[in-house]
């Protein structure tokens, strides 16, 4: 049977447009992001407590920061034991998009008020960079997703009002040939990015070399570490996504 002619479910992640598999490597992205933004929070709020205990901080970026984590790993948890409760997971799914949000800006207040030295948390201000890094990286595609579905028209229809459609209450279903250009999309963005991205680590790997920039500088170091996460997180969720892909065909 051909795929492009088939109706399936729509696997599209609601709030996002992005295939909600580890075929997408916008979901890997997504996941990796989250990962490694739910462990920052966890160190985080370690160090926010020790600080509260000595009384030299507020107690408010404590109490955020600790719930802001824990909703994450109980989401995170609960999505990898109870995966096969569609049901389940896709209830949680379905605030993820507002989740994100709170996340993002909260993430970036821990971020500047580290900066300000409202607080100190120099040990782990590299991970919040990183983070911070991936969370505004993903956001960013997003949006670029939304945009290059909208401009692509099927039976005079944009993909991206197919894809809005498939996430209401009674949802139309995508078929296998629109499924894989969503996933197709995802995959060309990632790649535009990771050759963007790696066109930039040369450049700056050079101006190391030739000593035209130098890692004393704390921008530099910062800027560093933003291209190099992004650059591993591209590589990663295109490696996972291709993988997962070909052990599926095969």
């Amino acid at each position: 049977m051909d795929l492009s002619d088939e109706n399936q479910d729509s696997p599209v992640l609601s709030g996002f447009t992005h295939l909600a598999d580890s075929t997408d490597p916008l979901h890997i992205l997504m996941s990796l992001t989250n990962l490694i933004t739910a462990v920052t929070l966890v160190l985080c709020t370690l160090k926010l407590g020790s600080l509260d205990k000595n009384d030299t901080i507020s107690q408010l970026p404590l109490v955020i920061t600790l719930s802001i984590s824990l909703a994450m790993l109980v989401g995170l948890i609960i999505e990898y034991l109870l995966k096969e409760n569609k049901e389940l997971v896709g209830g949680i799914r379905s605030q993820i998009k507002y989740f994100q949000v709170i996340v993002f800006f909260w993430m970036w207040s821990l971020w500047w008020l580290n900066r300000m030295n409202y607080f100190d948390l120099s040990e782990w201000s590299f991970m919040i960079l990183i983070s911070v890094t991936l969370l505004t990286t993903f956001f960013i595609l997003g949006v670029y997703h939304r945009i290059k579905l909208g401009r692509i028209e099927i039976n005079g229809t944009s993909l991206l009002n197919r894809v809005k459609s498939s996430l209401k209450k009674i949802p139309i279903v995508l078929t296998g040939a629109e499924i894989e250009e969503i996933r197709l999309t995802s995959t060309q963005i990632n790649n535009q990015l990771l050759t963007l991205v790696g066109s930039i680590t040369v450049g700056l790997i050079a101006a190391l070399l030739i000593n035209i920039v130098n890692l004393d500088s704390g921008l530099i170091t910062s800027f560093t570490t933003s291209i190099i996460s992004i650059d591993v997180a591209l590589l990663f969720s295109n490696i996972v996504a291709s993988n997962k892909k070909t052990i599926i065909e095969n």
